[in-house]
């Protein structure tokens, strides 16, 4: 079951990083594509077309919030105490944060849960985007040597806040958009995450993953252990069972987010080991979301 879901992913990425090595690419170009206007018609795409009605809405956004914001406060205090440079520091930070709750965590709740368990993996993607396309972007663009307005200039910049509040706005008050520009939007929409594969994968062509293993691997190792004991711990606090439990524990233990790599490249926060966290988390929860199915079905 999993296997259905990593294999496409790495023989995506894994055409990028051939033709990475092949013709010695630069993923900037892509990544420019990808975050300007692949990922704005993607959030767009997510929020505007999913219905996230139920009783259930509530408790999953709460559980987002708290589970993210923490671990990003914990990934932010743990690069302090490892002495970390700023943009070593951002590298952490968002690759403990952020999941890949989408094109990873969508098809394996289906498998697992079937459509009750897809409807609230949806709710939790929502949430999610909400938040990596603003505090996400936040922490990316942050500097000590920027002023508050420049800050704010620069997260202003970003496509992805306009694509989540347009979305939010015309989803919460029911207005329907035209085919002619449901259609191309939708397009976009369906090319971010192969493309997002294929900068992965070109990235990594160009990285020594020797020259940061001492460093990921224990990032890697923390995104694999971490956000799992917390879900459940958070799920206990909060009375959570059943499905929306197991549902909200798988999620939260999905690997690190590809959209967490366009923002290193993007912003140049040491995508190199953003890089091969993803890459290592991805292989990793072979063995920790196997574990956590085992115990949860």
């Amino acid at each position: 079951m999993i296997i259905d879901i990593l294999l496409p992913i790495f023989l995506v990425a894994g055409s990028g990083y051939a033709i990475g090595r092949v013709l010695r690419l630069d993923p900037q170009p892509l990544t420019k594509i990808v975050f300007y206007l692949l990922t704005p018609a993607l959030i767009f795409h997510s929020i505007y077309t999913h219905t996230v009605a139920g009783r259930e809405v509530g408790t999953v956004i709460l559980f987002v919030m708290i589970l993210h914001l923490a671990l990003i406060v914990l990934g932010l205090i743990g690069a302090r105490i490892m002495r970390l440079d700023d943009n070593l520091r951002i590298a952490v930070t968002l690759s403990l944060s952020f999941n890949n709750v989408g094109n990873y965590g969508l098809p394996l709740l289906l498998f697992a849960f079937g459509e009750p368990g897809l409807a609230l993996g949806v709710i939790y993607m929502v949430s999610h985007i909400a938040m990596q396309a603003t505090l996400g972007v936040g922490i990316a663009v942050w500097s000590k040597d920027r002023s508050l307005r420049t800050f704010t200039n620069a997260l202003l910049s970003v496509p992805w806040v306009y694509a989540l509040v347009i979305a939010l706005l015309l989803h919460t008050t029911a207005v329907a958009i035209p085919s002619w520009l449901a259609r191309p939007i939708e397009l976009l929409a369906q090319a971010a995450i192969p493309l997002q594969l294929l900068v992965l994968g070109i990235e990594l062509s160009w990285v020594k993953l020797g020259s940061v293993f001492r460093l990921a691997a224990p990032i890697t190792l923390a995104k694999l252990l971490i956000p799992p004991l917390l879900a459940w711990g958070l799920t206990a606090a909060l009375g959570i069972g059943g499905l929306l439990r197991a549902v909200l524990i798988i999620q939260a233990s999905t690997p690190t987010a590809v959209n967490t790599l366009i923002l290193a490249l993007r912003y140049k926060r040491r995508a190199d080991l953003v890089a091969a966290i993803v890459l290592l988390t991805t292989v990793g929860s072979l063995i920790t979301i196997g574990i956590l199915l085992s115990v949860l079905l």
